[in-house]
C-alpha cells in the first residue's frame, strides 16, 4: 500500500485546495478577537459568580441561629412585677398555663412553637394587670382589656 493517491481521486482536488491555503475571509480576525473576549468575559463573570454563591452559602450557614419557623419569643418588660402570664387564643386565655421566666433586670420572656396563624395575646401580671405588647398591635378583647395581635407566617 502507498501513500499517494492516484491521479483521478477526487480527494486530490481537496487535498490540493488545502495546501494553497486561501486568504483569511474579511474580518475574520477582528471576529475571533471579539469571540475570544467575549469567552474571557464570560470565564470571569462565572469565576465572579462562582465566587459570589459560595460566600452567599458562607453567610447563610455561618450567621448566628434564628429562631425556628413558628417558634415566637415573647418578651415584656414588667418593673415591680412578682411573676407574668402568657395568655391568649393559644392558652384559651388561662393565666396559669404559660408563666414567663425573669431574663434579667425587669425584663420577663418566654418562647413558644406556634403554628402558622393569627393569635391575640396579652400579658397578665401577679398583680392581675392586662398588658398588651408594646411591640405588637394592639386591639381591645370582646371585654375591653388591652390585647395585641400576632401573625406566625407560614414557613
Amino acid at each position: 500500500m502507498t501513500d499517494e493517491l492516484p491521479p483521478n481521486d477526487p480527494l486530490l482536488g481537496v487535498v490540493g485546495a488545502l495546501r494553497e491555503g486561501t486568504a483569511p475571509r474579511h474580518g475574520l480576525v477582528d471576529r475571533t478577537r471579539r469571540r475570544a473576549r467575549r469567552a474571557r468575559l464570560r470565564a470571569r463573570l462565572s469565576t465572579a459568580a462562582g465566587t459570589l454563591a459560595i460566600a452567599l452559602v458562607a453567610v447563610v450557614l455561618l450567621r448566628p441561629r434564628e429562631a425556628a419557623a413558628g417558634q415566637i419569643t415573647f418578651a415584656l418588660n414588667a418593673p415591680a412585677s412578682s411573676g407574668v402570664s402568657l395568655v391568649g387564643d393559644f392558652t384559651e386565655w388561662e393565666t396559669d398555663r404559660v408563666r414567663l421566666t425573669p431574663a434579667g433586670g425587669d425584663r420577663w420572656e418566654v418562647t413558644l412553637q406556634l403554628p402558622p396563624g393569627r393569635y391575640r395575646f396579652a400579658y397578665v401580671t401577679d398583680g392581675g394587670e392586662w398588658l398588651p405588647d408594646p411591640d405588637a398591635a394592639p386591639v381591645p378583647d370582646d371585654f375591653g382589656r388591652p390585647t395585641s395581635v400576632l401573625t406566625v407566617p407560614t414557613p
